[in-house]
This record gives C-alpha cells, structure tokens and sequence, in this order.
C-alpha cells in the first residue's frame, strides 16, 4: 500500500479510520524504533500509542491535515527525548530490558547487551540520527527533515556517535 494512502491523505474517511490504518501500517516499526531508543518494550508500546492519540487529536482537529511517516517518527522521537529526560532528571537508570536480568552465555545475547549499552551511552541527539538512519532507514536528509536540523548536522552526530559506538564496543577504527 503507498504511504500517501495508508498516511490519510484519503480526507473522505473520518479520524477514527484514518488512525486505524496508521496503526496497522506503523505500529509495529515505532514500536520498534523507540524500543531501541528507551531501552524497554513497555515503555516503547505507551510511548507509540501517545503517538497515534496524538495524530488522532490532531486529524479530529483538523481533517484535511496530511500526516507524513516523517510526522510519525519526529513525534515518537520527540516522545522518547522526553521520557529519558525525565528519567535523567529523577536519577533513574534507564532499563536495559528483559535481557538484562538473563544471565546468557551465548555470544549473541551479550552483543546485544553490549551494543544496547553503547547505544544507552549516546547522546539524544546522536541516538536519534544513528536510529533514524541506520535502524529506520532514512536518509540524511529525510532524518535532517523529521529532526529538524541540518542533513550536515545528521551525518556529522552519526560519525561521532559511531566513533563512539566503536571505542564502547572495542572495534578498531
């Protein structure tokens, strides 16, 4: 299905139609993405459902409104910032998940613990580019366009955030 339609650019339908098909549509890659952003598959699943109340408020509103995959991505990560922010600030440690508490000796588990605390070790910012590109899929561009920055701004916090990826994880450059 195009994403123009599934995206609710098909203004006959009312919000409640139009949400339901981003959902079917998104749910699963944003629930994805801010998973690998917040460190915890709870939190991920309330963060993309504010997301779709939130398009659904705003399509209620405003029923010519066009919302873009774009729209959808820049508010779970605009979500996600917010709910490690607030973590920040009350001093919790953002969890690393149900693997955490495993205590697995195959190779692949403790790479994906490794990598989820080098990524937890990125700035938000530097996270958010990594995830939109690399994980999502999005151009600089189109990353620079959901973020609200440059496409040169993109591509410089991926190569840092990188480098880092590569010292946490003990890579040689």
């Amino acid at each position: 299905m195009h994403d123009a339609y599934v995206l609710g650019l098909d203004r006959t339908l009312d919000a409640d139609v139009r949400v339901e098909r981003l959902v079917t549509e998104y749910e699963t890659k944003l629930a994805r993405y801010v998973r690998r952003f917040v460190s915890d598959g709870d939190f991920a699943l309330d963060i993309v459902q504010d997301v779709f109340f939130a398009a659904y408020r705003m399509l209620r509103s405003d029923p010519a409104r066009e919302l873009t995959a774009g729209w959808l991505y820049k508010t779970a990560t605009n979500h996600a910032i917010s709910y490690l922010r607030k973590k920040k600030r009350r001093g919790e440690t953002v969890p690393l998940g149900d693997d955490a508490g495993a205590f697995r000796t195959d190779e692949s588990s403790a790479m994906q613990l490794d990598l989820q605390r080098a990524l937890g070790a990125l700035g938000e910012e530097q996270l958010a580019c990594v995830l939109l590109t690399t994980y999502a899929g999005y151009s600089s561009a189109e990353a620079a366009t959901i973020l609200g920055t440059s496409a040169d701004a993109v591509r410089q916090r991926v190569c840092r955030a990188m480098r880092t990826l590569r010292t946490s994880l003990g890579e040689r450059a």
